[in-house]
């Protein structure tokens, strides 16, 4: 053992003993209200994704925009997501989970507010790019926090859990929409987009009462204190909640060359021979999954009057389609722990493309409801296993950067979809752009087909 390695053994064995501690907690050790907290972060992040669908139809007749404007604010969107889920994850894993959360919600807050206040079409997209920021690093933040405050058998259920609040959030923005869109002028829009803002509520709860620093976070950061008292409150919590006391540390989840690593991790070393290839994997997984979500989600009422629905019905239409993401997303907790979480994504990505391929046939309301359906609910079958897949392959030092880079930048697909679906949709109609979309998601379902495996491992093993 060398001088160097020696003078950290102290702080690597506190690591590894708050590692330890972590992962043998039979159950969720933080307040149930965090779900409170984290699901309002989802519900109205994915609000705010689906609101540009739903209200689009309004905007471009109010602003007057032609068919090449229409992809713009969409694109902008995604383009923030894709800078703030980088960059704001870089910020998570230096200053903290929390701090980083609570600046996402306020550029969300101001995006929101400003995009109501939108005049034309240079004003709406700059206002979505700021949205898009908050967006994308909400929810990569999200993730990376639920992944380390989870043990490792209910990982993906603490994670689906409040990703079922996301599902949600679409179903809402329908539901609103209906009735909003249905005002004279330009209120009913301008409403709707304004209303994500109600996302500043939530920042009443960042508090270690609900929502403490990752104590993961904590110690790989030498913040052995802060991280031990989040550790006595957690395990206490646990032992009044089943009233047994808890397991013995394990002794076999130090990782020692993962525990070096973490202490001197660096973004850069993302693309290192050790973790590039799942981070390249990861990544490409993203983008093209992407593709087919934003495509259709950015472009729902859109795609439906190319079946030939006409707006009020559409909006309706998409909103009962909508509840099948609830009814996915309700399913995963039960079985995301239970089956390889690749598998579930795959699974799911099956779904997703059963129902494109139902739109692309129908010709009736029914046939495209249900397409609606199994789309929506292939999305939530897919995002809960692949959010949990993405956050815990990689080291907690380097977690929310990691998650920044593949599902952040994976959003470019999303920033391509409108420039897929629109010509496609303007070329060759509708059946033919959902068929489009059905090959992105294919081939992001043969990418996650030669992903490694992931479930019931510990956080620290699966960053070796």
């Amino acid at each position: 053992m060398s001088a160097s390695t020696a003078s950290l053994q102290p702080q690597l064995d506190k690591i590894s003993e708050i590692n330890a501690r972590m992962d043998r907690l039979p159950i969720w050790g933080l307040s149930p209200l965090v779900y409170v907290v984290l699901g309002l972060c989802y519900l109205l992040a994915f609000y705010d994704i689906a609101v540009i669908g739903a209200a689009l139809p309004r905007v471009v007749a109010d602003m007057h925009l032609t068919t090449a404007d229409e992809g713009l604010p969409l694109t902008a969107n995604l383009v923030g997501y894709v800078i703030g889920a980088y960059f704001l994850g870089v910020v998570a894993d230096r200053l903290g989970r929390r701090p980083s959360l609570a600046i996402c919600v306020l550029i969300l807050t101001v995006g929101a507010l400003a995009t109501a206040f939108s005049w034309n079409l240079a004003s709406l997209t700059v206002f979505r790019f700021i949205t898009g920021i908050g967006i994308g690093s909400q929810i990569a933040l999200t993730a990376t926090i639920l992944g380390e405050f989870s043990p490792p058998a209910r990982r993906g259920r603490y994670t689906g859990t409040a990703i079922m609040w996301a599902a949600w959030g679409n179903v809402v923005t329908y539901l609103l929409a209906i009735p909003l869109l249905s005002l004279a002028g330009s209120i009913g829009w301008r409403l709707m987009f304004g209303l994500a803002a109600a996302i500043v509520l939530t920042l009443f709860m960042f508090n270690d009462r609900f929502l403490p620093e990752s104590p993961r976070w904590l110690a790989v950061h030498g913040k052995f204190e802060r991280a031990e008292h989040s550790m006595q409150l957690m395990e206490e919590r646990v032992r009044q909640r089943t009233g047994k006391p808890l397991p013995p540390i394990p002794t076999d989840l130090r990782d020692e060359s993962e525990l070096r690593a973490e202490h001197a991790f660096a973004t850069r070393d993302l693309f290192s021979h050790k973790y590039v290839g799942r981070l390249i994997a990861v990544f490409c997984f993203w983008f093209f999954i992407y593709v087919a979500i934003y495509g259709y989600l950015g472009f729902a009422p859109t795609l439906l009057a190319g079946l030939g629905v006409d707006l009020p019905h559409a909006l309706t239409l998409t909103m009962v389609g909508m509840v099948g993401g609830v009814l996915g997303a309700a399913v995963q907790p039960f079985i995301v722990d239970r089956i390889e979480r690749k598998h579930g994504v795959i699974g799911g990505a099956a779904v997703f493309i059963a129902g494109f391929i139902l739109l692309a046939a129908s010709h009736s309301a029914a046939a495209i409801t249900a397409g609606g359906f199994l789309v929506a609910a292939g999305i939530f079958l897919i995002i809960i296993p692949a959010y949990t897949y993405t956050s815990e392959v990689f080291p907690t030092r380097a977690r929310a950067s990691a998650m920044g880079i593949a599902d952040g930048w994976g959003h470019i697909g999303g920033a391509v979809a409108p420039f897929v679906v629109l010509p496609v949709l303007a070329a060759s109609g509708a059946r033919t752009a959902f068929i489009a979309l059905i090959v992105a998601a294919a081939i992001s379902m043969v990418i996650m087909f030669f992903a490694r495996s992931t479930t019931n491992r510990t956080l620290a093993k699966l960053a070796d």
